[in-house]
């Protein structure tokens, strides 16, 4: 029944967002440019990218209508593709330059002035397994104490990005301070690592430094060494397959993998054809016009014949940060469902 709730709290949220859209608009001064543009997830990027229109000054502007949530954009200005050099609100794009970000109305990304804020530590992490440094993001909850019993959610970037993404770009933390602060959750530490770049964040020595060597490093650092009724996995993209595929390979570990447009290829149903002591369930979620459907509809008929648990739902959009950050209410919230139901 709380899942049933859960499912439809979700529909009405997004119903309620759906309903209405803000004007928001986007400003450039480029004096020397001839023509801008604005790009981004709102314009289908380049497919329908907008014109701006210069003012005396030299500064450009676009007002788009735009329904609640988080929006990429870039600016192309005389061809060049640029971030927005006016705001802070940037991060790497995973293609070797920036990208910008604006959060639109009020939703669960919000915190009220006066709430309680957890801390997010960056942390350098040697790992043996990768021969590097690698860099990984934890949150802790308000009131955090050193050694206190709390589960432990491992959050997966995407393809070419690193623990940033959940962090800098997706403010996982406005999440988890709104929804505690809501009392919509319970309170749970998050670990952000990064992976190796490449299709194979999540494989080889990437797996082992996540599976093996960050919970020892955890555990020696913050005093958690959490079990399988207190660990979940969660993430986009390829971090999707990431929370599916550790899941899946690591049993006794992680008893719970949530995925929003997860990239799930023939060879991991295999492995999960194969499994012995599949995880209890899985939290899915992709866009309608997602490139990367496909593979979740195989991933799901998989889970169906092996009767595995799982919620499963097709949302309006594509490969997005404005799916993704409309999702992650509820993905939080399945992932302390979980640790409530596992205690």
């Amino acid at each position: 029944m709380r899942q049933f709730a859960l499912f439809v709290a979700s529909l009405l949220t997004a119903l309620a967002l759906e309903a209405r859209a803000d004007p928001v608009t986007f400003s450039i001064a480029a004096p020397q440019a001839r023509q801008v543009f604005l790009a981004g997830e709102m314009t289908d990027w380049d497919a329908g990218k907008r014109a701006m229109e210069r003012d005396d000054a030299g500064t450009w502007h676009a007002t788009l209508d735009l329904e609640p949530g988080q929006w990429v954009y870039k600016f192309v200005v005389d061809g060049q593709w640029v971030h927005d050099p006016a705001t802070p609100d940037h991060d790497a794009d995973g293609q070797g330059g920036q990208h910008s970000f604006v959060f639109v109305g009020a939703g669960p990304w919000t915190v009220a002035p006066g709430t309680p804020r957890g801390e997010v530590q960056v942390q350098q992490v040697a790992s043996r397994e990768l021969g590097q440094t690698m860099s990984v993001n934890v949150y802790l909850p308000p009131g955090f104490r050193r050694g206190q019993d709390l589960p432990v959610l491992w959050l997966l970037h995407g393809s070419g990005m690193d623990a940033d993404q959940w962090f800098r770009t997706a403010h996982i933390e406005r999440y988890m301070d709104h929804l505690l602060a809501a009392g919509k959750i319970r309170p749970f530490v998050i670990v952000i690592p990064s992976g190796a770049r490449g299709e194979h964040s999540y494989d080889g020595a990437s797996e082992r430094f996540i599976a093996t060597e960050l919970p020892l490093w955890l555990q020696s650092t913050y005093g958690l060494h959490p079990g399988r009724a207190k660990s979940a996995l969660a993430g986009m993209s390829l971090g999707g397959y990431g929370s599916v595929a550790l899941a899946v390979r690591h049993p006794q570990q992680y008893g719970f993998g949530a995925g929003l447009s997860g990239w799930y290829p023939p060879e991991l149903l295999q492995e999960i054809d194969k499994a012995r002591g599949l995880p209890t369930r899985f939290f899915l979620r992709c866009g309608g016009q997602d490139h990367l459907l496909p593979t979740n509809r195989d991933l799901v008929a998989e889970l169906k014949k092996r009767d595995v648990p799982f919620d499963y739902a097709e949302e309006p959009g594509g490969h997005t940060f404005h799916l993704w950050s409309r999702e992650t209410e509820a993905m939080l919230e399945a992932v302390d469902a979980y640790f409530a139901s596992a205690r």
